[in-house]
């Protein structure tokens, strides 16, 4: 019998190789990768692809997972959440999603770069042209939330009329260095010890640069994830 039970293992042990090496194999020539969720994550690819059907998420589903994992993770400390960047409110459905009754404002100059002529408007118009989100498309998507407040115009001006908060989550998509810059030096005093800010757009040296220097100054640890995104927290 344990001769019989030997000779079983290792050929059980392999077929738990075979089933999608192929597509493995095939997905990691490409730089992609295969995985499969628990079933504890279902709902939250449910919410992706939901939210896909609403409105634009320029992430991919890794990028948009890693969100809802980090709010999660984050709703326990309490505090005020926040994203800067928010488009057309893909990744702020998200974050709605897992956030409980936490406060979330949003930063994004929405449709005011289509009229205003400082410097500002121009460096945001140049580089995104006629792509803009719409405050009022975004309200509609968000109105079944609690607790959404809306901080239109450039940044950090729009933070003027906000009250001084801690935040335990922060989402930053601003694609420029100078806007991930200044939300940078906004937010990172902010934050709960413990808290968590996700960057987008890292691959961009200009934007990992920001992130250096802030992070490098002690009292944050740095994680760079391989879908673009970078992830920071807080320290004591």
């Amino acid at each position: 019998m344990a001769t019989i039970a030997s000779t079983i293992r290792p050929q059980r042990w392999q077929d738990k190789l075979k089933p999608g090496a192929l597509l493995r194999t095939a997905l990691a020539r490409r730089g992609s990768m295969q995985a499969h969720l628990g079933p504890e994550w279902h709902g939250s690819l449910r919410t992706i692809r939901e939210t896909r059907e609403m409105t634009a998420i320029l992430l991919t589903d890794a990028a948009a997972l890693q969100i809802m994992i980090a709010v999660r993770a984050a709703v326990r400390l309490g505090g005020a959440m926040a994203e800067a960047g928010v488009f057309k409110g893909g990744s702020a459905r998200l974050i709605c999603e897992v956030k409980g009754e936490a406060t979330l404002r949003l930063f994004d100059v929405f449709e005011t770069q289509q009229h205003a002529s400082d410097a500002p408007a121009a460096e945001v118009r140049n580089y995104f042209g006629p792509v803009h989100g719409s405050m009022g498309l975004v309200e509609r998507i968000l109105a079944p939330y609690p607790n959404v407040h809306f901080h239109p115009g450039w940044f950090p001006a729009s933070t003027t009329d906000v009250p001084d908060e801690h935040y335990s989550f922060v989402h930053l998509d601003m694609d420029l260095v100078s806007s991930t810059n200044a939300a940078l030096e906004y937010f990172l005093p902010r934050m709960l010890t413990g808290g968590i800010l996700i960057g987008d757009d890292y691959y961009d040296p200009g934007v990992r640069q920001c992130f250096a220097e802030h992070c490098g100054r002690g009292g944050y640890t740095l994680m760079e994830l391989p879908w673009g995104q970078v992830m920071v927290v807080k320290h004591a």
